[in-house]
């Protein structure tokens, strides 16, 4: 690093900074207080009138960063470096100036990595400000056109060194609240399709495999931290720049980046080096996939004759056929697959491309990306398989006969769902908070019509139906036309007195629903269309069991993955056909987590010792034989607890398999509490926790606020947990503190919105029409961010005379009008392009590439606000020690938690999470994965039961095995990946447990405390078994009800729990009713709601409310005066009574 006086951060340099700021009248001085102007509050408000004009700055980044003017030292020092570093980037570059590239890149490192958050994150916005007297731009292309010719191979890397730092500091990519001006800054970086970033990177690539095979002895570190700020710069234009990955050089690039890598020896180098290898790895993935793309859509002749045929020998018991086109969300790559099913793919009859989850059967893909895809297409059938079916056949039957669809009250298929007719759209309304939604009238059920407006509220309120977040198919029927559009519940008001409620009117309901597809603009066309007065039959379809928030970020985050090649531990998720025998005899030898890696890190085990006093270290690169004895002397682990917490801690990739009742829970708490004391040691950041279900993941975090960990950050707002109310996320990110550019974001954020607001409003009311949009909208938005763009549009002409008319600039030049005529006939195509072109005159743009450019400032009006909050949580998340979420809440928060550098994820029941959501949950961080659980017990839940392993069909598939168990299982083309077993249980009385060690685990053995547990009172046996003769419900077949009941049995147990509560020594909450079925929940919860309060867990509940059995107990609770329970309230737990499916 440069001294302070290289850097120009002495006295010497704060001149050369006022000497180059000069009087930026348009940008605001920060050169020095002299000659500055207070900002124009008109400006900040969005509007003056005065323009150019105007004797007061319109330099937004002038403005007060806090109302307290007093600061101190430190602050104004920190102001005073930023200050300096600014004035050289307005010095305009000058040819093989190095000493100016040196203090511009080296000030900014210093910045970004010791300075205040306020600077740092006014660094890429003036690196990419293209206003008066800066030069971000200028200087960058000085860099990136030096050679090594001209400044000595040394003096090269010196120079880029620093650059690439910066562009690749934490403090850039990690800050959601500048990621828009990182962006731009990588488009310049990168050039047309990489046209600069690709030689430059090429130059010095050359120059640092000369300078390693010039001096193999010499210093790995400086080099290793070179070449991964390289690999992570080329990654990132990849990324953010599509085109640069059909450069013609790119390949010959990155093979020079392997050869530099493999010159390190990676027994001995850093983690940067180990880092630097994964990561060129996953560019060759991320080049592969782009050119194999390109290759099938030039090669269409060879495509139509593409079969499985062809690939290997097909053993599917039916036809395959290949996606490609043969529908319009039809594609090769899911990357371009809508996740909601289209009209065109329902109305389909071909096919549905099935791969098998087998690597053995045939697919077009391999490897990484034959993962993801096979997960992505089983995953979004079993959610949208059977809709597709029943919907398909809707419009097919309606198609041949009209009449068959008038009165919907009824359809053939296993899916569960309830059908609304006399159905009407109301006009779209819009507000900032909750964007735009429409109203849904329909008819009140038959048997609602003649009930008392509270009867109505009481059943709406206890049915289950139309609960927020359900997946709604609005079907609109024009003679034997149709249409269909997919929406979800956003607001569902129960109470009779509220306006467009469920329970308002006596006929008819009303519903809150929003596109499901977001700001689909061609949708809610389609919606304004039919709020119209039209002579069509309109119904809708709810589907209770599909929930868009649960699945639609699991499949989004798995196409983004896709897009980018990326899968942490690939070399254990996805094992190659041609290593499995090698692997069958050397064995898996895995290595310790990326962190540990290090010579000099060891875990330290105090915190889980009897004697705190005594010291205890782990060495996570030894076989730590010798101290599997002083573990299980020094804590309270078990033998079988000591083996797993060792592996745990010194294997990157880590499976704990426990049965029931032998401490998995303990362990996983235990496990956690050695993490978080080595945390700072490793540089941890905040350890991971996730489990499928909220239930899971509260019990686990409250057992860990039980031992003392409190710095427990809990994301989602479905959490049950009394003890975790204050450990919320939202909660705690409100006292964040934001910096003045945020601050600043916001409130321009929330004025831009507010205009957006009143112009859409204006809009849906006035002309109908959602895309127009004027200057009061757009104004401090472009003077903000698009300073060159925002003076076009003055009220002051060439000469500096006001123009006179009702419409601003900006509004007449949406329309194209008169002088406003475009002058390029031509669209430019792509948003870089067009940006370009309108810094220099906006005027020239053609009229849909204006009409691209103001949809694209609308967008960047809303992501401003959301980076801002993201980013605020983002900081709060950084923090903790703990972080807690289920697999769907990590993947809808995905943009926070992959900038939160979390090195550490804990699986909690990992047997029951489906391998999308596991794989969907590998954050670009991680570098250690323990998934603790039992694939023995319960598998995942899923819909469609011709995808399960336990289906003929769906052997094929095993959609619900999970990544736990189909590695600790194995397969006949790969060996079972090494678990470690828990195998003492503390739990079942040595009657109970004997039952699944002869069936299930044979290793199990009981422990002492539970080998004398006392008998059972008011019963014979501990244990007993009845078998008896009395038949089965009959199945409501006309509910689509699969599950089964017996209400004799329904009784029995009734009567058996009663007499076992009357023997005085046992409270309900001590006893536990399982059943199969959930129709039999549903029957003995009716029964004995009676006598006790009635507890159901979170996934039972769900299955009931699929099902469709919830509101079958209210449809038979005709009286009003008949007392009823909510589903589930918050009781206290001696007065509850457990009744749960097995496994549940």
């Amino acid at each position: 690093m440069a001294s302070q006086e290289e850097r120009g951060f002495g006295r010497r340099g704060r001149q050369g900074g006022q000497r180059g700021g000069g009087r930026n009248r348009g940008r605001g001085n920060e050169g020095g207080s002299r000659g500055r102007q207070e900002v124009c509050r008109s400006f900040q408000r969005g509007r003056c009138r005065f323009g150019q004009g105007c004797r007061f700055s319109h330099d937004l980044n002038s403005a007060p960063t806090s109302s307290n003017p007093e600061r101190t030292e430190e602050e104004l020092a920190a102001k005073e470096d930023y200050v300096t570093w600014k004035g050289f980037l307005k010095t305009p570059p000058l040819d093989h100036d190095l000493q100016t590239i040196e203090r511009i890149w080296s000030g900014a490192l210093e910045l970004l990595t010791n300075g205040e958050r306020d600077w740092q994150q006014r660094i890429p916005q003036d690196l990419v400000d293209e206003g008066q007297h800066v030069y971000g731009f200028q200087h960058i292309r000085e860099i990136m056109s030096a050679r090594a010719s001209t400044a000595g191979d040394a003096r090269f890397i010196k120079l880029a060194r620093p650059f690439l730092l910066v562009v690749t500091h934490p403090a850039l990519l990690d800050c959601l609240t500048v990621d828009i001006y990182v962006g731009d800054l990588y488009n310049f970086i990168s050039g047309s399709g990489g046209t600069r970033a690709v030689p430059f990177l090429q130059t010095l690539g050359n120059t640092l495999l000369k300078t390693r095979l010039a001096s193999p002895n010499s210093s790995d570190n400086f080099l290793e931290d070179t070449l991964a700020a390289m690999v992570t710069a080329l990654r990132e234009v990849l990324r953010r720049t599509q085109k640069a990955l059909f450069h013609e050089n790119l390949l010959a690039l990155v093979e020079t980046l392997q050869q530099i890598s493999a010159s390190f020896d990676l027994s001995k180098s850093s983690v940067a080096a180990h880092t630097v290898a994964m990561r060129v790895a996953e560019l060759q993935r991320m080049i592969r996939r782009a050119r194999g793309l390109l290759e099938k859509d030039t090669n269409t002749s060879d495509e139509d004759t593409l079969t499985f045929e062809n690939l290997v020998t097909s053993t599917y018991p039916r036809d395959i056929q290949l996606p490609g086109d043969r529908h319009d969300n039809d594609r090769r790559d899911i990357t371009e697959i809508s996740i909601l099913p289209t009209e065109d793919e329902i109305r389909s009859e071909h096919i549905e491309f099935l791969p098998s989850s087998s690597i053995d059967q045939p697919h077009f893909l391999e490897g990484v990306e034959r993962l993801y895809d096979t997960h992505f297409r089983l995953l979004r059938h079993d959610i949208f398989g059977e809709l597709k079916a029943l919907l398909g056949g809707l419009l097919k039957a309606h198609q041949d006969n009209p009449d068959s669809t008038r009165n919907l009250d009824s359809y053939p298929g296993n899916i569960r769902a309830h059908a609304y007719n006399g159905a009407s759209v109301g006009f779209p309304e819009f507000t900032k908070n909750r964007g735009l939604e429409v109203q849904i009238s329909f008819l009140q059920s038959h048997h609602l019509r003649g009930k008392s407006s509270s009867e109505r509220q009481k059943w709406w309120e206890e049915s289950g139906r139309l609960e927020e977040g359900s997946l709604l198919c609005f079907l609109s029927f024009d003679g034997s036309s149709s249409s269909l559009l997919f929406l979800t519940v956003s607001q569902r008001k129960t109470r009779s007195n509220e306006l467009h409620g469920l329970a308002t009117r006596a006929r008819h309901a009303t519903i809150t629903a929003k596109l499901a597809s977001g700001h689909d603009e061609t949708q809610w066309e389609s919606i304004v269309k039919m709020s119209f007065p039209r002579e069509t039959r309109n119904f809708f379809i709810e589907f209770p069991g599909i929930l868009p928030a649960t699945f639609v970020p699991i499949l989004e985050n798995i196409q983004q993955m896709q897009k980018i090649s990326r899968l942490p531990f690939e070399k254990w998720i996805v094992p190659k056909l041609n290593t499995v025998n090698a692997s069958k005899n050397a064995g898996f030898l895995v290595p310790p987590p990326l962190y540990a890696r290090d010579g000099s890190f060891n875990f330290d085990l105090k915190s889980i010792l009897k004697n705190t006093t005594t010291t205890l270290t782990l060495n996570p690169r030894s076989s730590n034989k010798d101290i599997l004895q002083k573990l299980e002397q020094s804590t309270s682990l078990d033998p079988g607890q000591c083996e797993a917490m060792i592996v745990a801690l010194t294997h990157e990739f880590a499976l704990i398999q426990g049965p029931p009742g032998t401490g998995k829970s303990y362990l996983g708490v235990q496990i956690m509490r050695v993490l978080i004391e080595n945390k700072d040691a490793a540089k941890l950041g905040p350890i991971v926790v996730v489990c499928y279900t909220n239930h899971a993941l509260d019990q686990f975090l409250e057992h860990l606020i039980a031992v003392g960990i409190e710095k427990v950050i809990r994301i989602g707002g479905h959490s049950s947990s009394q003890v975790l109310e204050g450990k919320n996320l939202r909660l705690i990110s409100r006292n964040e503190v934001k910096t003045g550019v945020e601050r600043y974001i916001v409130g321009k954020s929330h004025s831009d919105m507010e205009g957006q607001e009143r112009i859409i409003k204006s809009k849906l009311q006035v002309i109908k029409n959602l895309q127009k949009r004027n200057w009061i909208s757009f104004n401090t938005h472009l003077g903000y961010k698009y300073p060159q763009v925002h003076s076009q549009f003055s009220n002051l002409d060439s000469e500096g005379f006001t123009r006179v008319g009702k419409l601003e600039p900006f509004d007449l030049w949406t329309t194209g009008k008169g002088e406003n005529l475009a002058k390029l006939d031509e669209p430019l195509g792509s948003l870089s392009t067009i940006l370009s072109m309108a810094n220099r005159d906006i005027y020239r743009l053609a009229l849909a590439d204006r009409e691209a450019l103001v949809n694209h400032w609308a967008n960047e009006v809303y992501a401003d606000l959301d980076d801002i909050y993201d980013e605020v949580d983002r900081r709060v998340l950084e923090t903790a020690d703990v972080i807690g979420v289920t697999t769907s809440g990590l993947a809808k928060r995905i943009s926070v938690l992959g900038h939160v550098n979390a090195k550490v994820i804990i699986c909690e029941e990992a047997g029951e999470v489906l391998e999308a959501h596991l794989l969907s949950a590998l954050i670009p961080s991680v570098q250690h994965l323990i998934q603790i659980g039992d694939h023995q017990q319960l598998r995942p839940q899923i819909n469609n039961f011709s995808l399960s392993l336990e289906s003929q069909q769906g052997r094929l598939y095993q959609l619900d095995r999970s990544q736990f168990e189909r590695l600790s299982v194995g397969e006949h083309y790969q060996p079972a990946f090494p678990v470690s077993q828990l195998n003492i249980q503390r739990r079942m009385r040595p009657e109970i447990s004997a039952l699944i060690r002869r069936t299930l685990y044979e290793r199990l053995v009981d422990h002492d405390d539970i080998k004398n547990l006392p008998d059972v009172v008011g019963m014979r046996g501990n244990l007993f078994w009845y078998d008896h003769r009395n038949d089965e419900d009959n199945v409501l077949l006309e509910r689509n009800q699969m599950s089964k009941s017996n209400m004799w049995e329904v009784d029995m147990t009734h009567a058996l729990v009663k007499h076992i509560v009357r023997q005085g020594v046992y409270e309900s909450r001590e006893i536990a009713v399982l059943t199969p079925y959930a129709s039999q929940l549903q029957k003995l919860r009716a029964a004995m709601r009676k006598d006790f309060e009635i507890v159901l867990g979170e996934r039972d509940q769900a299955q009931l409310l699929k099902e469709g059995l919830i509101d079958e107990i209210q449809e038979l609770t005709s009286n009003p005066t008949k007392p009823t329970t909510p589903i589930l309230q918050k009781k206290a737990i001696s007065e509850l009574l457990r009744i749960a499916t097995v496994g549940k």
